[in-house]
């Protein structure tokens, strides 16, 4: 072999070490750039935390990060391995509401709630997001007498529990919280969702729609667009407040639209359960296109999946209906799950409760009367429903509807970055209490 042969043979077999050279350098550098963004967007997604735990926040930067089915199946293995729902037992939380509900110091002995001059006190946002049916007057009215002959709605008959031995006030509604004229807008109760997770309640409470204003308050993240007060209820509102409860999923999980304040933020979608609240204060909870349609009156509209309940039955189990309720999360997982549904009347029931089936949830809202419903949303530290009586000189004392809500009791009344619905109590009534189903359209 002569020198040249041998010089190039030599060249030959050095190229694929310098090769694997390259290669290594370049798997290097994509893994640090890797890192430099992985590093650079959690931090971003930190900066935004608002006290979540880490696992909150992890699962938020996932999300954004469109490893949303990654998170999917994280939550179905951690509730189904790790945060797994007890069989059999007895509840270790009353039934009872009462000694919740008298907590408090300085509680105003007629729990009736004195409606103030709220609509002048937010002259600096538009009219049309305050409901019109809060009173403007200047001075407070005085507290009707508890022999009001107010017109208001009668709450629904008990919620029947599925367990063979029923706890001591399980299903039977429970006057709580501050009174409208002497007359209670809000009743809780506690039943079991099904008879084999039994050491468990889920919460539901009624809400009087002819005593009480609903307003929709987005935060300042979800669901995205208008923002006018920061995700918090104003606090010239807080001496009316009687409930206020999580929104639905954010925007991107929801399969729907959202419209707020004259914006359409995105378009909404025919067929997705929808809450809309109007210029009057009256909410509504139906499909898009076919209970409900646009109008001038209306002052926001949340979708977010399909009707879990329609026409009084279960949608969960609809062969027809291909929704994964939870967004994410199987529709089978015992979590924290939340609803918001309609009766016939035009009343409200928000049920909420750890280790809920999509099932549990959607049965436990039939048999409290509602004919629709729309999924709210879910997990432990986004479920949270609140009520409220008042002291003296009308600041609101917060109750969970289930002592352990995570976070603070007062979060929808300060700046949040998610949505709720807040019921306030209504000045004198409409010409009629509730509605008529027929109208829910609102033409």
């Amino acid at each position: 072999m002569s020198d040249n042969e041998a010089s190039q043979t030599a060249r030959h077999r050095r190229m694929p070490r310098r090769g694997w050279r390259i290669v290594t350098w370049s798997l290097i550098g994509l893994v640090l750039a890797g890192l430099a963004w992985a590093g650079t967007t959690f931090y971003s997604t930190y900066r935004q935390a608002d006290g979540e735990p880490t696992s909150v926040i992890v699962a938020t930067w996932m999300r954004d990060n469109h490893m949303g089915p990654l998170v999917a199946q994280l939550e179905n293995v951690y509730y189904r391995y790790v945060d797994k729902a007890q069989v059999g037992g007895q509840p270790t939380l009353s039934a009872d509401i009462s000694a919740e509900d008298g907590s408090g110091a300085d509680i105003d002995a007629d729990r009736t709630v004195v409606t103030t001059n709220v609509a002048a006190a937010i002259t600096s946002e538009p009219v049309l997001l305050v409901p019109d049916r809060i009173p403007t007057a200047t001075a407070p009215a005085a507290p009707a007498p508890a022999t009001s002959t107010r017109q208001h709605l009668d709450p629904p008959p008990p919620i029947v529990s599925p367990a063979t031995t029923p706890e001591p006030k399980e299903g039977q509604w429970q006057a709580v919280g501050s009174y409208v004229d002497g007359i209670p807008a809000i009743y809780v109760t506690r039943v079991r969702a099904d008879d084999v997770h039994t050491s468990y309640y889920a919460t539901a409470m009624w809400i009087d729609s002819s005593l009480t204003t609903a307003m929709y308050v987005p935060g300042y993240q979800e669901p995205g667009g208008p923002n006018p007060y920061d995700g918090a209820l104003p606090k010239s509102l807080w001496p009316d407040v009687l409930a206020n409860v999580n929104g639905a999923f954010r925007l991107d999980d929801t399969m729907g639209g959202y419209y707020y304040d004259g914006t359409m933020v995105r378009p909404l979608v025919d067929g997705r359960a929808t809450t809309v609240t109007y210029r009057d204060g009256s909410i509504r909870i139906g499909k898009w296109g076919r209970d409900l349609k646009m109008s001038k009156d209306v002052t926001a509209v949340r979708q977010n999946l399909n009707l879990i309940v329609d026409k009084g039955k279960s949608m969960v189990s609809n062969g027809a209906d291909h929704v994964v309720w939870g967004a994410t999360t199987d529709k089978e997982s015992l979590a924290w799950r939340a609803a918001l549904g309609q009766l016939d009347d035009g009343s409200i029931v928000y049920v909420l409760g750890p280790h809920l089936s999509a099932d549990g949830l959607a049965d436990v809202l039939v048999r409290a009367g509602a004919q629709r419903a729309m999924v709210l949303d879910m997990n432990d530290w986004w479920t949270a429903g609140f009520y409220f009586r008042h002291k003296k000189d009308g600041t609101p004392l917060c109750r969970k509807l289930d002592p352990t809500i995570v976070d603070g009791c007062d979060r929808f009344l300060k700046t949040y970055k998610r949505d709720s619905f807040q019921f306030l109590a209504a000045p004198m009534p409409r010409t009629s209490p509730g509605y008529s189903p027929a109208s829910s359209s609102k033409p």
